[in-house]
């Protein structure tokens, strides 16, 4: 893609369709493929001109930030999904869950050393002809021989496996200050892991952050310290640099999302592309924060929350939020589960299928996934079956893709299906436990579905996402939408308001309510969302505030957070800064608010939230 010829070529189509009006902006998928996404980018803008609308599907870690000077509106949208899954998280209650996985299921590795694991094993099983192709190149620049190929392929692979994040991108062969810190923190790393190889470690490192290119590591001592020697081609040095960062995104990607994502289930709602069960919950300060700095650099990202790459659908997603604020109950729901369903585990030969991780793992799934009236239906078993097949052999420790173990996939199939007989006593005592967390729920998914419409960026809503997203991994992400259904539960919704929402709760209706009135106002009011000034709000209890403010416009919203499991409040005082209007109105009810001077604002302003969970007031100056 990165040759003119080819991107003349396959560009072609696109730009005819950008042309004549059929699509108005771009989506770059798996951009870290490129060896300089920057120039493509420039490319892009070149061609279909400088306001064309264009984000790339970048996935950002930790706190690793957007390059500012990539030729974009932002990314599509993952970091988003990351803080809003984060900010409706109970901290303290998922750290109780992490040490019931640890203590009861013998999960004790530290989460990025299974990160390390299972990218050094899928390096070395599924992407051994890279990792030959990239040591032929390093040859050059580090006198590679046939003796010590080994040490430096050795050295090459655990460097690839401990790099902290997807990648970085050298220019000319330099890094900006800011990305030299993975390097620096991928040879600490990797040299903690094999100290004999220390020196070659240092080597590959030094070939990125050296001033001036390293020296070699003479072919007796690959092992050793490094000792001076001539000084490579800096053009070999900039080719290897390069194509290495384009086999480090990859391995990310497979060694995390579809390996490490099924193998480390403390709690699953974190096991999600762009986010990371690493951490379990931010204050609504932090994503005060990350929102701002959004604000002030990519207003225009998009914000996604379901994708075609989502490991499970938005509302699962809030569903195992909750178990956090009920650890307590769900650890002795899950003990009492292990012990009903003990008869249907199979034995063979001191392996019992499924193990105890994908035990655990079949219950959070299940809990996220059910039907929300609690019917399991054969169409509803087999989307469940097909979803099994694949995490067992995404795990790659009981079975494989290429290799599967018939006994204990079999095993682990007979043992669902057991569990989801109509008569199961298990089934039974699932839908009890759980049914009022579903109920509960509800709320939190408006919180996450309005956090998405109004934040600054551009709200993404994925196929089938207009009513409760509980669907699994793909392919079962990509059935087909029943579109009859969202039409006549819309018109419901038009003629009969907040009511006729609540009454087709299950269905999805309040979604559906909240999403159809905000887009409309979004559309209305293009520029209070698209240019307007975020302004978080300090607010006392289990809440998020913040107001969008443009010229003489004006929209406060405000949403509930996940906290301990404790009730709602019945009402908010919400401090307003200076110049705010004196009269707001609620979107969703039509209800006319007034504000009070406070002595402690300069004026306050009274939400109920015991009718509708969620907030969206707007206003005028002057009104």
């Amino acid at each position: 893609m990165e040759k003119p010829e080819v991107f003349d070529a396959y560009h072609q189509k696109i730009l005819e369709w950008f042309q004549k009006g059929w699509i108005q902006g771009l989506r770059v998928d798996h951009i870290d493929g490129l060896a300089e996404p920057k120039k493509y980018l420039r490319r892009l803008k070149e061609v279909f001109g400088t306001a064309t609308y264009i984000v790339a599907e970048k996935i950002l870690t930790r706190d690793e930030i957007l390059t500012e000077d990539w030729a974009l509106e932002g990314t599509t949208g993952y970091d988003f999904l990351s803080w809003a899954g984060q900010v409706l998280t109970d901290a303290k209650g998922s750290r109780q869950l992490l040490d019931f996985y640890r203590q009861t299921l013998g999960c004790t590795q530290p989460y990025a050393e299974v990160i390390y694991q299972r990218k050094l094993a899928y390096l070395l099983e599924q992407m051994g002809g890279e990792l030959d192709n990239l040591t032929d190149q390093l040859s050059p620049l580090a006198s590679i021989t046939f003796d010590n190929r080994t040490t430096w392929k050795e050295a090459l692979s655990t460097w690839m496996a401990s790099f902290p994040v997807y990648r970085v991108y050298p220019e000319n062969g330099l890094l900006p200050v800011e990305d030299q810190a993975f390097i620096r923190q991928a040879g600490g790393d990797a040299k903690q892991r094999r100290p004999d190889l220390e020196a070659p470690i240092r080597f590959i490192s030094d070939l990125f952050v050296a001033p001036h290119p390293p020296a070699e590591v003479s072919a007796s001592n690959a092992s050793s310290s490094a000792l001076p020697g001539s000084q490579p081609a800096d053009e070999n040095r900039i080719a290897f640099i390069s194509r290495l960062m384009q086999f480090t995104g990859p391995l990310a990607a497979k060694g995390i999302e579809d390996t490490t994502f099924y193998v480390y289930n403390p709690y699953i709602a974190h096991n999600e592309v762009g986010d990371s069960p690493a951490s379990a919950g931010i204050t609504a300060d932090e994503f005060h924060k990350k929102i701002s700095s959004r604000q002030t650099w990519f207003p225009h990202s998009m914000n996604a929350s379901s994708t075609h790459d989502t490991k499970r659908g938005e509302d699962s997603r809030i569903r195992l939020n909750l178990l956090g604020a009920y650890h307590q109950q769900w650890i002795a729901a899950v003990q009492k589960w292990r012990q009903i369903n003990e008869k249907h585990i199979a034995v063979n030969d001191q392996r019992r299928s499924p193990s105890l991780n994908d035990e655990y793992l079949i219950y959070q799934a299940l809990f996220a996934s059910m039907p929300e009236d609690g019917v399991i239906t054969d169409e509803y078993r087999g989307r469940f079956a097909g979803y099994w097949t694949k995490a067992m052999r995404e795990v790659k420790t009981d079975t494989h893709y290429d290799q599967p173990d018939e006994w204990y996939e079999g095993s682990a199939q007979q043992f669902i299906k057991e569990l989801l007989q109509n008569d199961s006593p298990f089934l039974k005592d699932l839908f009890i436990t759980v049914q009022p967390w579903i109920e509960e729920s509800f709320r939190y998914s408006l919180s996450h579905l309005l956090l998405k419409l109004t934040v600054p960026g551009v709200p993404d809503i994925y196929q089938g996402a207009e009513l409760w997203e509980t669907s699994l991994v793909d392919p079962d992400n990509r059935r087909a939408v029943d579109y009859t259904l969202r039409q006549q539960l819309l018109t419901e919704i038009i003629h009969g308001g907040w009511d006729a929402a609540q009454a087709r709760r299950r269905q999805g209706a309040e979604k559906l309510f909240v999403l159809h009135h905000t887009l409309q106002y979004r559309t209305q009011h293009p520029l209070l969302f698209e240019e307007g000034a975020y302004i978080p709000l300090n607010v006392e209890g289990p809440v998020l505030a913040y107001i969008r403010q443009y010229k003489e416009e004006w929209a406060l919203i405000l949403v509930p957070l996940i906290d301990g499991g404790q009730p709602l409040p019945q009402a908010v005082d919400l401090p307003l800064p200076e110049g705010a209007p004196g009269r707001w109105t609620h979107l969703f009810t039509g209800e006319s608010l007034p504000t009070v001077q406070s002595p402690v604002a300069r004026r306050q302003l009274t939400v109920k939230l015991d009718r509708i969970p969620v907030v969206l007031l707007t206003a005028k100056t002057g009104e």
